[in-house]
C-alpha cells in the first residue's frame, strides 16, 4: 500500500476460501479499495480536491494522471453507487419509498460529512455485493 508522501507500507491480506463457491477470495482492511495501489484516505483526498497536482506538499503523490483516473472512477460510479445503497437502504433498512423516489444522493450526503466517506462507501458496496464499474484514461470518458 503506498501512503502519504509515496510510502510503501506492506500488509498482510487474509485470502478465504468461500464454502459456497470454493473460490478464495481476499479480506481487504477499510484503509484499501480494491485495486487501488494507494491507501483510501489519499484517493479521497484526491477526489475531494484537497490534493491536487498543483500543490507543492503533493509532489510524492501519485501522477496526474493517475488523480484524474480517480476522479473519472467515482464520477462513473456514483449512480452506481447510489442507486445499490438506495436498494440496501429501503430493503434492509426500511427507508420508505418516497426516500428512493426523493432524487438526493447518498454519495454526495456522505461526501459533505468529511473525511472517511470513500472507506464507508467501500465498506458498505462491496460487504453488500456491489461491483463497481472499472475505469480506462480519462480522456476516453465525457466530463461529468
Amino acid at each position: 500500500m503506498k501512503t502519504y508522501n509515496g510510502e510503501k507500507q506492506h500488509l498482510l491480506i487474509r485470502r478465504l476460501k468461500c464454502t459456497q463457491c470454493g473460490r478464495l477470495h481476499n479480506e481487504l482492511p477499510d484503509i484499501l479499495v480494491p485495486r487501488k495501489h494507494y491507501q483510501t484516505e489519499v484517493i479521497e483526498n484526491v477526489v475531494d480536491d484537497i490534493c491536487t497536482p498543483d500543490n507543492p506538499e503533493t509532489s510524492c503523490y501519485p501522477c496526474e494522471r493517475t488523480m484524474a483516473r480517480w476522479k473519472q472512477w467515482i464520477n462513473q460510479n456514483k449512480a452506481q453507487i447510489d442507486g445499490h445503497m438506495r436498494s440496501v437502504a429501503f430493503r434492509l433498512l426500511g427507508f420508505s419509498s418516497e426516500f428512493l423516489n426523493s432524487g438526493k444522493s447518498l454519495l454526495v450526503e456522505l461526501r459533505s460529512r468529511g473525511g472517511g466517506w470513500l472507506a464507508s462507501v467501500i465498506h458498505f458496496f462491496l460487504n453488500s455485493c456491489g461491483r463497481f464499474l472499472s475505469t480506462g484514461p480519462p480522456e476516453n470518458y465525457a466530463p461529468a
